[in-house]
């Protein structure tokens, strides 16, 4: 990548996933890798930092928000792990607080939800930077960075969702269904007016092999959130 590199929305496939699923009956919430995390991943001929071409690339992101929008979509889901990778320089903290601000303006304008995503463990030194960003939910990785929850709840907007990412998302460690409900309670008593929606920790990428059956770990992972969802609905018929 260099000073000349153009970056041009030629195809949506984010959208056109998206209509494909909602025809099926299906409403999914699409995924992106956030605008600062898709150029840290980058490399620059000069050696410079990547992040340095956002103000060229946050239209591309503008423009798939916008088609998403007026697709039907009313809620997206943008990955940022460059937070949990360590502690950002200030160059890309304000270069993540201008991308937030560029793309919550753009959703803003289509009634359009912004769910922050990090990556696998917690924000650590990056939390406070990351809690200021105009989100409309957050997701946390339970499974590797739970410790930072209480802080979170403390902070959260109170008009955020909260994803609590229960479940591993890598079919690595069992999901502890009691330890779950313990916090689902806690969340439940002292915010009671707050929505938490119960999904994986981490983004799965497992590829289909067989054809048309799910593999056998996206099997024991949604397995996993059935049966939280069926112990959060009945303690609150219990309640």
């Amino acid at each position: 990548m260099t000073d000349q590199t153009v970056f041009r929305l030629c195809c949506n496939p984010v959208r056109d996933a998206f209509i494909a699923a909602w025809q099926r009956g299906i409403a999914p919430v699409p995924i992106l890798l956030g605008p600062v995390s898709f150029l840290a991943a980058c490399d620059r001929r000069d050696g410079t930092d990547p992040v340095l071409s956002l103000p060229k690339l946050l239209p591309v992101y503008a423009g798939i928000l916008h088609e998403l929008a007026m697709a039907g979509c009313f809620r997206v889901q943008i990955a940022e792990p460059v937070t949990t990778a360590g502690p950002m320089p200030q160059e890309r903290q304000t270069a993540m607080e201008l991308a937030w601000q560029s793309m919550a303006k753009v959703a803003s304008g289509h009634a359009l939800s912004l769910i922050f995503v990090g990556g696998s463990g917690g924000f650590w030194r990056n939390l406070s930077h990351v809690m200021s960003l105009p989100m409309n939910g957050m997701h946390i990785d339970m499974v590797r960075g739970g410790a930072e929850l209480p802080l979170i709840l403390s902070v959260l907007n109170p008009r955020c969702d909260l994803l609590l990412g229960i479940v591993d998302g890598l079919n690595r460690i069992p999901t502890d269904i009691y330890s779950a409900m313990r916090w689902i309670d806690k969340i439940r008593s002292e915010y009671p007016r707050r929505r938490v929606i119960i999904t994986p920790s981490t983004i799965m990428h497992f590829a289909n092999k067989e054809g048309r059956h799910l593999p056998s770990e996206v099997r024991n992972i949604l397995a996993d959130l059935t049966k939280v969802q069926r112990a959060c609905a009945a303690t609150a018929f219990v309640h």
